[in-house]
């Protein structure tokens, strides 16, 4: 592999957060998104990154980021050996010796003079670039200072941050005499650099090619593709979660497709509830059929093509959820059939989808006051002087 042999990742806001300098920055799904407050810009400064070998030359830097037009951020790197640094203090005529990492974490110290301190002792900037070499920089501790600056209320979003080391470059792969007198910052190393890296970005999508196709692991885009792919349709209408469940599932239930139990599969991953289903022969065989035909008829269908599918009020909210659920159980229902989508609200009508124990129910009798001379007892109101 012709990248560094070792990285350091900050994807998770447990790793953001560790021992390092946070201001004006929130976190959201574990991406770092700026927050400025007063005019003051977002500002992250890492707990040193450890190589634990001195004179380590460090190789790349890359992250994940989404910077609108109106705003943008800076980054500084400083390696070195040890922790010490020689800064001018209040008090002292000569620069000062002082721990890198006390000084940054001093609360007393304003959080612009610590970003200013980079720049001081010399360290790497950079400008709105994600993707940068890290060859002339040489110690065993890395450290990351990230400067967000958010001028229209647009932030800056960072989703990921990847250091590699230690450096290893295509000039080790080609014959002595290229590599003679050529140090890690020449400019040969460099351009050389420009093809490794796009070496490097397609060996790791080829590598990881297998992850995007797990369900659990792959990008929302591409779990989208995989929808397609599998012929899943009306993708849209399900939710990232919902969308991931049911791709597990699908081919068992393409393999029911055109059957009552396929239905009832797809609306209960599609709503979290078993659904009533009731097929046009299921009412024709109850004995009272005949006498109460028009009635039937009216609620469950007069063909045997229709089928009726009821769900609680709290599945389907308003008219867009009906509409979407209903594109959901056409993927999958027998072609020639069409489905009767019942939503069973807690009101109650006569001649209408009224169901015991479902949508109403029975409660004990009591009295029921309706003024100092009327009152109600087993369902007949009674005036105290009618006697």
């Amino acid at each position: 592999m012709a990248s560094g042999a070792k990285s350091f990742v900050l994807n998770r806001k447990s790793d953001w957060q560790s021992e390092s300098i946070i201001k004006n920055i929130k976190f959201k799904n574990d991406m770092a998104i700026s927050d400025v407050k007063n005019g003051e810009n977002g500002v992250y400064i890492s707990a040193p990154f450890d190589s634990l070998e001195n004179g380590t030359v460090w190789h790349r830097f890359r992250a994940k980021i989404e910077c609108p037009h109106t705003a943008k951020y800076k980054l500084r790197f400083y390696a070195s050996d040890t922790p010490d640094i020689y800064i001018p203090l209040p008090g002292k005529k000569r620069p000062t010796k002082v721990d890198i990492n006390e000084f940054m974490h001093d609360p007393e110290i304003e959080i612009n003079r610590k970003v200013d301190t980079f720049d001081y002792i010399g360290a790497k900037h950079c400008e709105n670039i994600d993707d940068i070499l890290l060859c002339d920089l040489q110690g065993r501790y890395l450290w990351l200072c990230i400067e967000l600056v958010d001028y229209e209320a647009q932030p800056v979003k960072i989703e990921s941050v990847k250091i590699e080391f230690p450096m290893v470059s295509f000039m080790d792969y080609l014959p002595e005499v290229y590599r003679a007198n050529h140090d890690n910052s020449s400019f040969f190393t460099r351009f050389l650099g420009i093809f490794q890296s796009l070496y490097v970005d397609l060996e790791d999508k080829m590598d990881y090619t297998a992850r995007n196709f797990d369900t659990e692991m792959t990008t929302k885009d591409f779990l989208q593709w995989i929808a397609d792919w599998l012929s899943v349709e009306n993708a849209s209408v399900w939710g990232e979660e919902k969308l991931r469940k049911l791709i597990k599932k699908c081919v068992k239930i393409y393999k029911m497709k055109g059957t009552k139990r396929a239905v009832a599969k797809i609306v209960e991953e599609y709503t979290g509830v078993e659904p009533i289903i009731v097929e046009q022969f299921d009412v024709k065989e109850n004995m009272y059929y005949d006498k109460q035909k028009e009635v039937v008829d009216n609620l469950f269908g007069d063909s045997g093509y229709v089928f009726t599918v009821m769900l609680p009020e709290s599945q389907v909210k308003d008219n867009e959820s009906y509409v979407e659920l209903l594109r959901v159980i056409n993927s999958v229902k027998p072609v020639d059939s069409k489905c009767n989508l019942v939503v069973l609200g807690d009101r109650i009508y006569l001649d209408h989808h009224c169901y015991m124990g479902m949508n109403s129910f029975i409660t004990n009798n009591e009295d029921l006051s309706l003024g100092t001379n009327i009152r109600q007892v087993n369902n007949l109101v009674i005036s105290e002087n009618a006697v």
